[in-house]
C-alpha cells in the first residue's frame, strides 16, 4: 500500500523522500532506474556479472551520497554521473580490464602528447601517421569526445555541425582508429 501512493511522484521527489528515510521510496527508485543503468554499464563492460555487480555499486553509492542531491536539479544526469564514475572507478582499479573498444582507444592516447593541430592524440607504441590516417573531422570530434570529455552537442557547436553528425564523427573516428590500431599491432 505505501508503494501505491508513492509509484505517482517524480524521482526528483522520491529522492526527497528517501534523504527522509523512505526506504520504499528507493525502492521505486531502483526499480525505474536500474534497467537503464544496467543498459549503460553493460555497453561498457564486456562480462554480465561485472555490470551486475557495478550496479549495486551504482546505488550503493546513490544511497552514501543521498544527502549531496540538490532536488532543483534532475535526478536521471546526477543518476548518471554516479554511473559514470562508479563506471570508471572500475576501470582504473582493474587496469582497463574492462575497457571497451572506445576506451580502449581513449586509454591508448597520451594526453600530454601534440601535434601539430593542437589536438591531442598522439599514442604510446602508435606512429602519429596512423592516427593521422583519420579525416579532420574525425580526429576532431574524437579528440573532442575522447580527451575533452565533450558532448554530442559541444563537439556540435565546436565543428559548426548537428549534434547527430557530432555523434556519426565521433563513431566513424573510433571505428578507424581501432581497426588502424589493430593493424598496427600486428604488424
Amino acid at each position: 500500500m505505501a508503494a501505491n501512493r508513492l509509484t505517482d511522484k517524480s524521482d526528483e521527489d522520491l529522492m526527497e523522500l528517501y534523504k527522509l528515510g523512505d526506504s520504499v521510496a528507493f525502492d521505486i527508485l531502483f526499480q525505474r532506474n536500474s534497467g537503464a543503468v544496467l543498459g549503460y554499464l553493460r555497453r561498457r563492460i564486456s562480462k554480465d556479472k561485472d555490470a551486475q555487480d557495478l550496479l549495486q555499486d551504482v546505488f550503493l553509492k546513490l544511497h552514501r551520497s543521498k544527502h549531496q542531491y540538490d532536488r532543483t536539479l534532475p535526478f536521471s544526469p546526477w543518476l548518471f554521473s554516479i554511473t559514470r564514475s562508479v563506471w570508471l572507478d572500475c576501470i582504473k582499479k582493474k587496469n582497463l580490464e574492462y575497457a571497451t573498444d572506445s576506451e580502449v582507444v581513449e586509454n591508448r592516447i597520451n594526453l600530454n602528447a601534440k601535434n601539430e593541430s593542437g589536438y591531442n592524440i598522439e599514442s604510446p607504441g602508435v606512429d602519429l601517421k596512423v592516427l593521422n590516417q583519420l579525416p579532420d573531422p574525425q580526429r576532431a570530434a574524437v579528440s573532442l569526445r575522447v580527451i575533452d570529455d565533450a558532448t554530442f552537442d559541444q563537439i556540435a557547436l565546436k565543428l559548426s555541425t548537428s549534434p547527430e553528425n557530432a555523434r556519426q564523427l565521433v563513431s566513424r573516428g573510433l571505428k578507424k582508429l581501432r581497426d588502424l590500431l589493430s593493424v598496427k599491432e600486428r604488424e
